[in-house]
């Protein structure tokens, strides 16, 4: 056609796959077969304007609630009265709670007092009996034993603590669980919409992950039902010279050791990250020290942005390739700490998938990943090797990569078992549309104690725990859980792919651009076998023939 005139074409339907011809006949179809199917996959529904914005607004409500629950660890009082933590510390539930309770295995037997403190301060957050007047409060301490409070004795903040000031040990009144019913009556407004998943459930699994919910829930069983975790908990017990407890379940020493102490790495992170921009300045060299090239790390940085965060952290992709993905990381006043770092690092990891998947596919329309867990499987990649982007050698042989890979399990083991209660959750919420916050967070504890005593009992003892169901994604993330556990079965795939090969920037490139196919296609693909719990339970029996004694 001549320069401005354009000839139109007829447009023919586009076939809609159902999920089970995408799993099935998908391996027979074309690249552009499968951009086709994307395309027609866009316009599959139409959800009203003002039911986007209703989950919009709940979404926003959710996220400002969970970026605000802090608590100032200086101001918990342990069963003997005492403070087990430094000065200074806010941190966020609950993240960093747990990252906490993880440092202190560091202490040995001295950082057992605190941990015992954090793991029931997170169970007074997910029964509701933690008082409003300590959330985020820098004014007052608590005993999270004995649920007492008082004003504090000790200033932790540049905000003086009032010599009149008067608290009180009122509960927080089932905030939690009203956010969360927020999330549930906002995404339900969907479901007259969706009649293939007519259920956020169905939409989840089936649209979401592309994997149905019973093939996960079986995965997900599969891992914490295995006969395996008993003998890795014999050796953490080994490690750790008593018993196991249930705050155990976030046991980290599996993991081939740094030489360096926590507070060394926060210093070192600190020096080299004073702020977000010079995290940002400095992406080409932690890129190069994943192998990539000075080129492909210029590229990489130049379509990645950094932003301060309130919360955790975050990474976003970019729709279009004219524009750039965006990092939220958290950076304190003194600069960004090892937590931080290692956070940091996870969610580059999404961004290099990200910008890869969407600028180096061959097809705009199979941009990304079949789901966020192989997202998160290449976040793990990365994250996984955060001391050798500090330059910070492991103690590292063939027994300590053993005990990672039980380590591997071990994680996948709790994250499993939160998953199992974030989908029960969301089952019960369906079945009980009218309940009320205080009829869920009843429901929700017993969940925790049901699946806590049917796989984590007979394995850490404790009956009744409910700390499975203290992570925040239950409240902000709409069943979002269950793709960390998949990213992690997911990640040991991937991560055996990359050891035969020797090459992480190659392989994550090479499998960042398939894009978004079936899962079980793309897995293929990347390292030769489906999507599932074998190679992870494969892998930790065969590590354990290495550490038994």
């Amino acid at each position: 056609e001549a320069p401005g005139t354009y000839l139109l074409r007829p447009v023919r339907n586009l076939p809609l796959g159902t999920l089970e011809e995408r799993q099935t006949a998908g391996a027979t179809w074309s690249r552009r077969r499968w951009a086709e199917d994307r395309l027609a996959e866009r316009f599959s529904k139409r959800i009203p304007a003002e039911v986007s914005q209703a989950i919009a607004e709940a979404s926003a409500e959710a996220e400002t609630y969970i970026a605000g629950y802090n608590l100032w660890v200086h101001h918990l009082l342990d069963a003997k009265g005492e403070r087990p933590f430094a000065p200074g510390k806010r941190l966020l539930a609950h993240w960093n709670l747990r990252d906490e309770l993880k440092a202190q295995y560091a202490r040995g037997g001295a950082g057992l007092g605190a941990q015992r403190t954090m793991a029931r301060v997170m169970e007074r957050i997910v029964d509701q009996t933690i008082p409003a007047c300590v959330i985020d409060s820098p004014l007052v301490d608590w005993n999270p034993f004995t649920n007492e409070v008082r004003p504090a004795t000790v200033q932790d903040s540049d905000r003086p603590v009032p010599k009149d000031l008067q608290v009180s040990a009122a509960r927080e009144a089932d905030r939690r669980y009203e956010v969360l019913l927020k999330d549930f009556h906002a995404v339900r407004r969907q479901d007259p919409y969706s009649p293939r998943t007519p259920t956020h459930i169905a939409r989840s699994f089936e649209e979401g992950r592309q994997l149905p919910e019973a093939r996960v829930r079986k995965m997900l069983v599969d891992v914490c039902s295995s006969p395996l975790l008993k003998d890795v908990a014999g050796i953490i017990e080994m490690r750790l010279g008593r018993k196991l407890e249930p705050f155990d379940i976030w046991y980290n020493g599996l993991r081939p050791a740094s030489t360096v102490d926590e507070a060394a790495l926060d210093a070192i992170v600190r020096k080299r990250y004073p702020n977000a921009v010079a995290f940002d300045a400095d992406l080409p060299s932690i890129l190069g020290k994943l192998g990539f090239s000075a080129e492909r790390a210029a590229f990489l940085a130049g379509k990645i942005d950094v932003d301060p965060a309130r919360g955790s952290g975050h990474a976003a992709g970019a729709s279009r390739r004219a524009d750039n993905a965006r990092l939220r990381t958290r950076v304190g006043k003194d600069g960004m700490d090892y937590k931080g770092f290692n956070i940091a690092v996870h969610e580059r990891g999404h961004n290099v998938e990200q910008v890869f998947g969407l600028n180096m596919v061959d097809h705009t329309l199979l941009q990304g990943v079949p789901n966020t867990s192989f997202t998160g499987a290449v976040a793990y990649t990365f994250q996984n090797r955060d001391l050798e982007i500090l330059g910070v050698p492991r103690r590292s042989d063939e027994h300590d990569e053993a005990l990672a890979m039980l380590g591997e399990l071990w994680q996948t083991y709790e994250i499993s078992g939160v998953s199992l209660v974030d989908m029960a959750v969301w089952h019960w919420m369906y079945d009980h549309p009218n309940a009320t916050p205080a009829e869920l967070r009843a429901a929700t504890v017993q969940i925790a104690k049901d699946v806590w005593n049917a796989y984590f009992a007979p394995v850490l003892g404790g009956r009744d725990s409910t700390l499975l169901a203290i992570y925040s994604h239950i409240v902000h993330s709409f069943l979002y859980l269950p793709d960390y556990a998949i990213g992690h079965m997911i990640g040991v795939q991937v991560e055996r792919r990359i050891e035969r090969s020797g090459n992480v920037a190659a392989e994550v490139e090479r499998m960042c651009r398939i894009g978004n196919v079936a899962p079980d296609l793309w897995m293929i693909e990347a390292t030769g076998s489906p999507v599932g719990a074998e190679a992870l339970l494969e892998a930790a029996a065969e590590a354990l023939k290495s550490v038994r004694p």
